[in-house]
Formats: structure tokens, sequence, C-alpha cells
């Protein structure tokens, strides 16, 4: 089978990549010729220069495709220019689709938990079916939400497309804010956390991965068309912070700051990144995401295609061994420089 990933020097794409890689398919990757492909690294991929927002390089890349895994997307909060998450998640997910269902090719859409919106809090987790009926806090979720329609649309008109909704996706390797939340409990022992009253969707890039392959495969009569959230368990974030700190072997956080209370904090962090340089309503968008309650449940995938997850504990405790073997890596490669350096002053 030859497959398109699209985002595939990203972090999910290049672990989807990989696996069908390794798998024996024909893989071909879109990628800029200034994309940084780092991730594919090892990859036996075949390269399609273009990009999402260019319609014409799209088309090139889809020809003679059996699957498209569509995961580019741009993640931003606060944007200076918001039309640039429209021209990649929106007009970009138009481009890679039309063209995929044009060519004859089944179709993965990877959307989001963003594009249903957030749940409701105390209420049991939700699934596909959900779908937020407030404002979205942030463009992205709004960008989210318009691809994912438009990939339910071409669905309904009995198109090819499925689509998987994964929650915070985590791995070692990411180099989001949640990984830096990740090391940062998992490595000191810190006195604060947050938001013990508002639960978050967590999935390991690699389970991710693994059900974005058996949404793929799927050869059901009913298979096109459906929809399907990608999570493992839903926790508070203060309990989430707690696992992370006990795979570090510390005691979690003796304080929880609650959600009135890290809004509080998002007018005050805008004007300081304002200040930076930044844009000033990164940090205020980013705590209106922080504190929305996002509970899902994968009940769906689990039983229609077998699909498991790795238990939150564990994927923090793998996380945690992994970015302490990193940080003694780098402790020894500095003082192996130390070394260097004063044997090269003390001379022959």
């Amino acid at each position: 089978m030859r497959v398109l990933v699209t985002g595939a020097t990203g972090f999910l794409g290049s672990h989807v990549a990989r696996r069908y890689a390794e798998r024996g398919d024909a893989v071909r990757v879109l990628v800029r010729p200034t994309s940084d492909r780092r991730r594919l690294d090892g990859v036996a991929v075949e390269e399609a220069f273009g990009d999402v927002t260019d319609r014409a390089s799209v088309e090139r890349a889809v020809a003679g495709c059996d699957l498209v895994v569509h995961g580019a997307a741009l993640v931003e909060f606060g944007p200076r220019d918001p039309t640039s998450l429209e021209r990649v998640n929106v007009d970009g997910t138009r481009h890679v689709l039309d063209a995929a269902v044009a060519a004859g090719a089944r179709v993965v859409h990877v959307s989001s938990l963003s594009a249903l919106g957030p749940t409701i809090p105390g209420e049991p987790p939700k699934d596909e079916s959900w779908w937020s009926p407030g404002p979205l806090a942030a463009v992205y979720e709004e960008t989210k939400r318009a691809a994912h329609l438009h990939a339910r649309a071409l669905a309904a008109g009995g198109a090819p497309v499925r689509l998987v909704m994964p929650g915070g996706i985590y791995g070692f390797g990411d180099e989001s804010t949640m990984a830096d939340l990740i090391r940062a409990y998992g490595l000191w022992p810190l006195p604060v956390g947050y938001l013990p009253d508002v639960r978050q969707s967590t999935v390991h890039v690699d389970d991710c991965a693994d059900a974005i392959e058996r949404v793929g495969d799927d050869d059901r009569p009913d298979a096109d068309g459906q929809e399907y959230v990608v999570a493992g368990e839903a926790v508070t974030v203060a309990d989430w912070i707690a696992l992370i700190a006990r795979a570090g072997d510390h005691r979690p956080p003796l304080v929880n700051l609650r959600a009135r209370w890290v809004e509080a904090l998002g007018g005050p962090g805008g004007k300081v990144a304002g200040w930076l340089g930044q844009s000033p309503t990164m940090v205020p968008e980013t705590v209106a995401v922080a504190v929305h309650d996002s509970a899902y449940t994968a009940d769906k995938l689990r039983g229609a295609l077998g699909w498991s997850s790795r238990p939150l504990e564990a994927g923090m405790r793998e996380m945690v061994a992994a970015y302490r073997r990193e940080s003694a890596q780098r402790r020894d490669a500095k003082r192996a420089a130390r070394a260097a350096r004063r044997a090269q002053r003390a001379g022959p």
C-alpha cells in the first residue's frame, strides 16, 4: 500500500510515517524544502515537496496513493496572524482531503478534541457525539472545528473519510509546553500545582499512531464516516501532576491553584509577554484553553477496533525515566567538555 502522510516532520506525523514504513508500506511524505527532517532520520520515505496551502503540490503528492493520513496542522495560541492558522488548518485540510477524495484514496483526518470543544465539569466523560454548544476559546480550536466539519461533510457525501480526535499527545521527543511541564514536575519537587477542578484527556504518541493505523486499515462496510476519540483516562490536571511527581520520586505539590486563580493570571501574563516582544494574546488564550474541562472516553475505539492505551501512570514513569537519562547525559557531556578544556589549558 502507498501511504501519504502530511505533517510527517512533526511529532505525531513522524511516528505515523515510521509505523507504516516499518510494516513495509511505501510511505510518501509532503514536506517543504526547508522542513526539519530530523524526526524522519532512518525512516524509508519518499519526499514530495510542497505545502498543504499549495493545492497543486498537494494534488501531485496524493497521486497514486491508496491512503492519506492528514496530520499537518499549525498549533499556536494567541497568534499575531490568525489567518495563518486559517490557511493551514482549514484551507490546507480542504486541499488535502479534496485531492485525496478526487484521487480515490482512503483518508484518515487527524482532527482534535479541540474541535469537539470543552466538556462539562462534574459530568461523565463525553464520547464522539459531543459537540460543545458554547463559543470556543482559541483561534486554533475554531480552525480545527472548521476542518472537522469539512471532513465530516465529505464523509456524509459518501467519501472514504474517517476522523480521529486525539487528546493531548505526549511522549519523549515532544517539544511542546506539555513536555516542559512533565520534565519540570518529574525532575524537581515543585511546591505549587494547579487545576484540581479541571480534567484533561491525554494519549501517548505511540498509542495515538496505533489508533490511526487501526482506523486506516478498517475494512468493515461501515468504516467510512466513523469518528473516534483517541484518549486514555481523563484525570484532573492536579492529579496528573501528582502522577508525574511520584514518577520522579517527589512529593506532589502542596498547593494547587484552582481555575479561577489561573484565569486571573492570564491578563497580567499577557502584558508581560507583550513587554517581552511576544504576542500579548498568547498567555490569555493559552490560559483560556487550559481551564477548559476536557474529559473524553475512547470506549468506541476500544470496542470497535480493539485499541488499548497505556495507563497514564505508566506513561509518566516512562517519560520521567527518559528525561532523567537525558539530564544525566547532558551532565556527563558538560563534565567531559570541562575536563577537555582543563587538559587543553594544562598543555603537554
